[in-house]
């Protein structure tokens, strides 16, 4: 593992030991011991979560090349797996559902720029989200300057989705294709530029498709709502039951947190501060947010660990072919 993954690893560990060693462990362990076993009935959120994020997914393929439902919810689980558990900045689970699903048998130019198009999904579906929790901001907690501090953030990241989707629009990969070709003055790179070239044609293809794009935000902000349901039900399982508002403020900050600190890996820390400052602001105790960002944890690590296994079952598959090809020539 290299510096560059190492450093945010780091950081995102030393973040969530000093929040723990600030705030004492008893409390949250007190709070965790209310709901019991109960607490795993958060992981039932899975099932809507990797369903959605497929079908978000899925909807952008062209109709003849387009996977099948439990193609996308399995290669999406697996991509989740990869993000949740590995060091990857939410980008090497991004590859590996692709390549799952080219190893399935969906050309690689349908399931790259599809993947690349649904990052950018995923980055308005936060910047949507971040304004709504703006909204409940307003309303919830007095104070212009509050109001007015995350208003300047969701726009920030606002601004920041749309100069992301800009660049893929414009051509951004052979832009940068082009420029390493006549960096390294080498011929040998000359059919990166083509195939980036024609990776951008086919993310063009996908925008014109407006309503393909508008229906895979729909899906993905969809999902967000059910997952406010997450939080109510942890919360309720501890014994500190939190009202719809409350839970889609919470929701809402956070996901737009998480977004902004994608570099560090499952945003250790971050998510962990975030729950303990904007439920500051409703005066929900601070061991009571811990735990219930340990509850979100605990639905998002247990299926990815099973996941993450079903992933590695996909890869020895995929090496054991050559030796059945090659076993078989003998013949």
């Amino acid at each position: 593992m290299n510096a560059k993954k190492i450093i945010p690893l780091l950081i995102g560990i030393a973040l969530i030991s000093g929040i723990f060693i600030w705030q004492g462990i008893t409390p949250v362990v007190g709070q965790l011991g209310e709901a019991g076993w109960s607490l795993l009935l958060v992981c039932v959120f899975v099932v809507p979560e990797y369903l959605l994020n497929g079908q978000a997914w899925r909807c952008l393929f062209p109709r003849s090349t387009r996977p099948g439902i439990m193609q996308s919810l399995w290669a999406t689980g697996m991509g989740s797996a990869v993000n949740t558990l590995l060091p990857v900045a939410t980008i090497g689970g991004e590859l590996v559902k692709a390549r799952v699903l080219t190893l399935w048998g969906i050309p690689a130019i349908d399931t790259v720029s599809t993947v690349v198009v649904d990052k950018a999904v995923q980055a308005v579906v936060t910047g949507i989200w971040a304004l709504i929790g703006v909204a409940f901001i307003a309303v919830l907690v007095p104070g212009d300057a509050t109001i007015i501090s995350a208003a300047l953030g969701a726009l920030t990241l606002i601004a920041g989705v749309a100069a992301f989707i800009a660049i893929q629009v414009y051509g951004g990969f052979s832009f940068v294709t082009k420029i390493a070709v006549k960096a390294s003055k080498s011929e040998k790179f000359a059919e990166f530029s083509t195939k980036a070239s024609d990776l951008d044609a086919a993310i063009r293809l996908i925008y014109a498709h407006r309503g393909r794009f508008v229906l895979s935000v729909v899906t993905r902000l969809t999902l967000r709502i059910i997952l406010v349901g997450e939080l109510i039900l942890a919360a309720h399982l501890m014994g500190h039951p939190i009202g719809i508002a409350e839970a889609i403020m919470l929701k809402t900050l956070i996901g737009a947190l998480r977004g902004l600190a994608f570099a560090i890996p499952g945003q250790l820390g971050v998510q962990e501060g975030g729950y303990i400052a904007v439920g500051a602001l409703l005066g929900f105790p601070a061991s009571l947010m811990l735990a219930v960002s340990l509850a979100n944890r605990l639905r998002e690590m247990l299926p990815s660990a099973i996941m993450l296994f079903v992933w590695q079952g996909v890869e020895g598959n995929n090496l054991r072919k050559p030796s059945v090809v090659s076993a078989g020539s003998k013949d």
